[in-house]
């Protein structure tokens, strides 16, 4: 059977512990001026980075989840990847109660965004994230405030980071109960590390795509 991409199953078929990072890395230069003035420019909203390191894996299951990664070939393939610490709605961490919505509004600033299409007084909590496809690839945010959705499932306008890249459609569905973002492993990445005997880790660095 053929391997489809993005693959949905590479933080799925193994567990993972620390060491994690799930960062937000911004596409910014700077420079300076002979006279001290300093430059910066901004070239794009942020891209997210993560650091994935399994669980400690028989042999056996570490070579077989090495092949998984290979499936990747590199750079090439892209899988979906998020945030371990917050997988879900911090408080619906298994969904009950909360509903995926549909971007209903985005301000002229490009970091606000309103939500319909949710349960009444559904709330999204600072640090959560949300997902959507857009024009070039999948969109992967964070809000950066808590809002509580209106009686009529509408939320009020909220910040998220990063900014919306261009693309997006008003209408379009949006993924609050698993949001995924669009990864591929960073150059040379996967380091396999014996532990002891016939036990070892997998580490592994990703960054995300835009396809």
């Amino acid at each position: 059977m053929a391997i489809t991409f993005p693959r949905s199953d590479i933080l799925t078929l193994v567990g993972f512990e620390a060491p994690f990072t799930f960062e937000p890395v911004s596409q910014q230069e700077q420079s300076r001026l002979a006279s001290g003035i300093t430059i910066g420019k901004d070239l794009g909203p942020a891209l997210w980075f993560a650091t994935y390191t399994t669980e400690e894996l028989h042999n056996d299951v570490m070579v077989d989840y090495q092949a998984v990664l290979a499936s990747l070939d590199g750079i090439i393939n892209p899988f979906e990847g998020w945030d371990l610490r917050r997988p879900a709605p911090r408080l619906y961490p298994d969904g009950t109660g909360a509903a995926n919505g549909v971007l209903a509004a985005v301000n002229a600033n490009n970091k606000a965004v309103s939500l319909s299409g949710l349960n009444a007084g559904q709330v999204i909590s600072r640090g959560d994230y949300l997902s959507f496809d857009y024009t070039g690839g999948r969109a992967l945010h964070q809000a950066m405030e808590t809002v509580t959705a209106s009686g009529g499932g509408v939320s009020p306008q909220f910040e998220v980071r990063p900014h919306l890249r261009a693309g997006w459609t008003l209408s379009t569905a949006v993924n609050l109960k698993a949001p995924r973002g669009i990864f591929t492993l960073m150059p040379g990445s996967v380091v396999p590390t014996q532990t002891r005997g016939k036990y070892g880790r997998l580490t592994f660095k990703t960054g995300q795509a835009l396809l």
